[in-house]
């Protein structure tokens, strides 16, 4: 629905309006990201993937070293990973902010 702004009284409300929410939303993403950050942290991950092996498998000897390895090497790369897209976001952020 578009709203039709009569006067400058109402165009500077709406432009408050918009400012707030633009604020309630940059949070809400932060929020977020912060969220997604500790899902992937390496220790979660790790978690995570060993879970899943040990529910799909059976416990075996050559399973239990197999587990571990892939979820080291999934830890690693998702910390990697990680890292990348929180650089890139604050960078992003931080091109955003410069606009205002």
């Amino acid at each position: 629905m578009v709203k039709k702004i009569k006067n400058i009284q109402q165009l500077n409300a709406e432009k408050k309006q918009l400012a707030q929410r633009k604020v309630e939303l940059e949070k809400a993403i932060k929020y977020d990201w912060r969220d997604v950050k500790e899902s992937l942290k390496p220790g979660n991950v790790a978690g995570q993937v060993f879970s899943k092996l040990a529910e799909g498998k059976q416990e075996e000897e050559g399973n239990s070293f197999f587990a571990d390895a892939l979820a080291k090497m999934a830890a690693r790369f998702t910390g990697k990973m990680a890292e990348k897209a929180e650089n890139k976001i604050g960078k992003w952020f931080k091109r955003s902010g410069d606009h205002s």
